[in-house]
């Protein structure tokens, strides 16, 4: 699986996953479709997190595993906190600065990361790494323990 983290410089929620779906093609990881995918599912099952113990908000966007090519997660840093709609209550905002893109080729592989995942996000080194934007380390981390 590939593990990769970059900048991004959009100003909105959807202009941020542009960036990130355009990334993942170019890298081949996804197919072009990936992008509205992955815009539309957002729209539709929103996945802004809001973690109350540290105050602190992520998102975990993903798409139908039909657009993708080669698994991967990709953590995107937005230079400005973004707002994304909460996975719990879609009419609630979400301060979000980090997001977790998960590209999987199968669905069952989203159950498990994500479950593990949500674990994660209790861990406060999970959340110090991701204040700090230590992408490196972060995606270590995700990688020890939510990947099988």
């Amino acid at each position: 699986m590939h593990t990769e983290h970059v900048t991004l410089t959009g100003a909105s929620h959807e202009r941020a996953l542009e960036e990130l779906g355009a990334y993942v093609v170019e890298k081949g990881y996804a197919e072009p479709e990936y992008v509205d995918a992955l815009l539309e599912r957002e729209a539709s099952y929103p996945t802004g997190l809001d973690i109350p113990t540290a105050d602190f908000g992520l998102a975990i966007p993903h798409a139908d595993p039909e657009y993708v090519s080669e698994q991967a997660v990709v953590v995107g840093f937005p230079e400005d906190t973004l707002t994304f709609q909460s996975m719990d209550d879609p009419e609630t905002a979400v301060d979000v600065d980090v997001v977790v893109l998960l590209l999987v080729t199968e669905t069952e592989g989203y159950t498990t990361f994500l479950s593990n995942l949500t674990k994660l996000f209790q861990d406060e080194g999970f959340v110090r790494l991701a204040r700090e934007r230590d992408g490196d380390a972060l995606l270590d981390l995700i990688t020890d323990r939510c990947i099988d």
